[in-house]
């Protein structure tokens, strides 16, 4: 019977020492100010449609300065939800370190390609899970560049991700845009596709003065492959300007037409 009380007075102590101890941190907390703020991209894609010092002045408009009280002042939900309202950033983590920094984990949103439209409002970049982003006034992402006959909407919003996701017209554009930068040849060879009024795609190479006649998106996968097969292991470079076009249309043909 002792030993039973005694187990249940030790537990009781436990428990009065963990809320007290709880109490003690939690108010030690709330009055710990702010040292620095550390932010940090994870898995940097290297694209600088946001950079550091941007995000830094975003947080110092939203209060955000030495000093300032933890968790009397800052509200981590109010900061994360303010930047992922940037059309750069897919997620966004704000937490508090017990040092009293603040750490700021960003994700960035890929560029895969971008449309060029006559119409400036009607410019936009595609990422890699499909969906548009604005053009950026500082910087220029080199990817592949898509121009020519699409169907947009009259009044195109670059700042609602699904705004042309269900766009046929668009979804082709995009399958070849993750097909070119799956493959680090056609990464770097292709720097141009324009539409034709038929809706057939034309390539434009980086070396090499001709044009690709890739049809429509049947049998993309196997095009590709013609086409790293003839820059591969065709004619030297110094010779591919004697090309005028290489055709890409026709199931296990590779025509090539020369100049005059």
């Amino acid at each position: 019977m002792i030993k039973k009380i005694g187990k249940i007075f030790f537990w009781i102590l436990m428990l009065s020492g963990w809320i007290v101890l709880s109490g003690f941190v939690s108010n030690y907390y709330q009055f710990i100010k702010l040292k620095n703020v550390q932010i940090n991209f994870i898995d940097d894609n290297l694209h600088e449609f946001i950079t550091k010092s941007q995000v830094n002045s975003m947080l110092s408009l939203m209060g955000i300065v030495e000093k300032v009280t933890l968790k009397n002042e800052i509200d981590l939900s109010h900061i994360e939800e303010k930047l992922l309202n940037h059309s750069a950033i897919n997620s966004a983590e704000v937490y508090f370190n017990n040092n009293g920094n603040l750490q700021v984990n960003i994700k960035k949103r890929t560029p895969i390609a971008r449309f060029v439209s006559p119409v400036y409002e009607k410019n936009f970049y595609i990422d890699d899970n499909g969906f548009l982003m604005p053009l950026c006034s500082t910087y220029v992402s080199r990817v592949p560049i898509f121009s020519g006959k699409i169907n947009l909407p009259e009044r195109l919003n670059l700042y609602v991700l699904d705004s042309l996701h269900k766009s046929p017209d668009f979804q082709k554009i995009y399958k070849m845009s993750k097909l070119i930068n799956n493959d680090s040849f056609l990464k770097s060879q292709i720097v141009q596709i324009h539409i034709n009024n038929n809706g057939y795609f034309e390539l434009i190479p980086r070396i090499g003065n001709q044009r690709i006649l890739f049809g429509s998106i049947e049998n993309m996968e196997k095009k590709f492959k013609k086409i790293n097969l003839f820059y591969k292991n065709g004619p030297q470079p110094k010779d591919l300007n004697k090309y005028d076009t290489l055709n890409v249309l026709y199931e296990n043909q590779i025509i090539c037409s020369k100049r005059n």
